[in-house]
């Protein structure tokens, strides 16, 4: 596959993700474009302290993705070789700090809209079935695929932060400041790690039936991640929208 090929390919792709992480902004606005309650807020809250603390499927480790972080950095200590193996310890010391962070700040919102401490051991519990899809989906195509299904998975990783790209625009009541200042912060960090996973799929994606597989499996994840977003906000599924927004019907989510 020449250059040209690949980035006309890569540059598909690209567009295809950000379509959907503009219907995930959609969802978003539908849910925030109007004033919420405390408990309404705490709903949504929840399930998000879940998935940073574990991360619905991002790693096969049964701990969750910042016991992933750990084990593999664990693993590593004293084994870098080379710059690139320094660079990308470094790399991932960091990004377990920020996802560390990210559990913290929205486990601290969901303290201040519920007066409730927020326990480890309740996180499971959490998790509701459109996430558990999204984790079992992931996982299917981990097993299945392999390497190309890593890839996959990790082109997905976060939606574009279009969930955090809505978040930090709510305002109105301190609750939602709160949000809007834990977005703010969670949506710098995500564009970086969505960057890296964009990366990997050009980098690592070199025949035509690669990259058909690859935007197969994007899409049996990106749709999804709408069925998610839709019931972490108690929103009915709306099964034709995602259609939809799987055949293109929406404008890509813009690039800041």
């Amino acid at each position: 596959m020449n250059a040209q090929r690949k980035a006309d390919l890569s540059l598909s792709m690209n567009e295809m993700g950000r379509r959907f992480w503009a219907g995930e902004a959609e969802i978003c606005h539908q849910f925030w474009g109007q004033a919420r309650t405390n408990e309404e807020q705490a709903r949504w809250l929840r399930l998000q302290v879940f998935k940073e603390m574990y991360g619905s499927g991002l790693t096969g480790n049964p701990g969750g993705l910042i016991k992933a972080f750990l084990e593999k950095l664990t693993d590593q200590v004293g084994k870098a070789k080379t710059k690139s193996d320094r660079d990308e310890f470094d790399r991932s010391l960091r990004v377990l700090r920020e996802e560390y962070n990210h559990y913290k700040l929205f486990a601290d919102v969901l303290e201040n809209a519920t007066n409730l401490p927020v326990l480890h051991s309740d996180l499971k519990d959490w998790q509701i079935a459109e996430d558990r899809q999204l984790q079992a989906i992931r996982q299917g195509i981990r097993e299945r695929e392999g390497q190309l299904g890593e890839l996959a998975i990790m082109f997905t990783e976060g939606g574009g932060a279009a969930f955090f790209l809505v978040g930090r625009t709510i305002k109105g009541d301190p609750l939602s400041d709160q949000i809007a200042q834990a977005s703010e912060i969670v949506y710098a960090d995500e564009l970086e790690h969505g960057e890296h996973g964009a990366f990997d799929l050009a980098n690592e994606l070199d025949t035509e039936e690669e990259w058909a597989r690859a935007r197969t499996l994007i899409i049996e994840i990106c749709e999804q991640r709408l069925r998610m977003r839709y019931g972490m906000f108690g929103i009915p599924v709306d099964e034709t929208r995602i259609k939809e927004i799987t055949d293109g019907k929406i404008e890509p989510l813009p690039v800041e």
